[in-house]
């Protein structure tokens, strides 16, 4: 699989997982990073805030300086918060689109106009459970940043105007990671999804034998 592939939140539990499986497998990595001092042998990292539409295209312009094509995007940058309609307010709603919605708009764009021009590509969106089947009314400002986000990639998918420019969406349960160990220590973390499984699904949605599948909602939700 040697492809050019653009990661967001590369450096996070499931980023990680992601660079491993995908920089085993022979792509060659881009990714973004909040820190100017980071680094990786395994992923060519550029600073980049994601929520601000400059700092998002000075980015993008940077990264086509250095390669002609885009073949993947996996777009896992986001955050969570809790609150429900009773407790929750519009700067709660605004942060969980911002952190969420907005990072995968901004970067999609860019993503989309690049890859419409020079053949198509596969770009791969972060969605939630609550936002896929309902009861998140306890993560509402997430819920709803995530739906839209799973909005986002059927739209890309009916643009006409697009050339082979193709949208799945992966929607983990709780993902085995030591934070959500922590915040959750009476769980039983085997009905959990692991980074490790979530990778491998994405691997295969970025490969050549998945470039039959349309309009994915890829749903890793193991027993959680």
């Amino acid at each position: 699989m040697a492809k050019n592939i653009f990661i967001t939140g590369a450096t996070g539990n499931l980023g990680s997982a992601v660079v491993d499986y995908l920089s085993q497998e022979g792509c060659q990595l881009i990714g973004t990073t909040r820190s100017s001092t980071a680094s990786s042998d395994k992923i060519d990292l550029y600073e980049c805030d994601l929520t601000d539409e400059q700092s998002v295209a000075e980015c993008f312009a940077k990264i086509k300086s250095n390669y002609d094509k885009l073949d993947g995007a996996v777009l896992l940058a986001g955050g969570f918060g809790m609150g429900s309609i009773l407790n929750s307010n519009k700067e709660d709603v605004l942060k969980q689109y911002t952190l969420n919605f907005m990072t995968a708009y901004l970067t999609s764009r860019e993503c989309v106009k690049w890859m419409n021009e020079t053949g198509g590509g596969k770009i791969i969106f972060t969605g939630s459970k609550p936002a896929a089947e309902g009861g998140g009314s306890g993560v509402l400002p997430y819920a709803l940043a995530k739906s839209s986000v799973i909005d986002l990639a059927g739209l890309i998918n009916s643009d006409e105007n697009l050339d082979n420019v193709q949208a799945s969406v992966i929607v983990p349960s709780i993902i085995d990671t030591p934070p959500n160990r922590e915040a959750m220590p009476d769980s039983n973390f085997k009905d959990w999804v692991t980074p490790e499984a979530i990778a491998q699904n994405i691997g295969h949605l970025l490969s050549d034998s998945a470039s039959s599948l349309r309009n994915t909602i890829l749903k890793l939700y193991n027993n959680a």
